[in-house]
């Protein structure tokens, strides 16, 4: 009688083993995929200060920023990249858009930050 509750036992393990295994793994894998979002906003935003702040430089030349926040995009793995400068009274403004690389697109990949600064004013 011993031998058949050890069998049972085993079966229930068995079953718990495959109940939780696809739980953890949903768990680590949405884990990383949060930290690669929260990464490509922190590298957009970062593009786009740097974008803003080139612009801001007394007689930059309109658009100077572009390539520097296309290139920290880039070298923080997103693709995609679009990045608008709006030069206003003052201030310019700079949006970077990009894709984030992720695990499982849902909807969630494309990642838009802003970034303003004061024109500078040379008198």
């Amino acid at each position: 009688m011993t031998t058949s509750s050890r069998d049972e036992r085993g079966f229930s393990e068995s079953v718990q083993w495959a109940l939780l295994v696809p739980l953890l793994m949903t768990l680590l894998l949405g884990a990383i995929q949060v930290g690669m979002l929260w990464h490509g906003h922190n590298t957009a935003r970062h593009a786009a200060a740097a974008a803003a702040e080139i612009e801001s430089v007394h007689q930059a030349e309109p658009g100077s920023g572009q390539p520097s926040a296309r290139r920290i995009a880039a070298a923080g793995g997103l693709s995609d990249v679009a990045v608008r400068v709006t030069r206003g009274a003052g201030r310019v403004d700079v949006e970077v858009s990009a894709t984030v690389p992720v695990l499982i697109d849902l909807g969630m990949a494309r990642v838009t930050q802003q970034a303003s600064a004061p024109i500078e004013d040379v008198r």
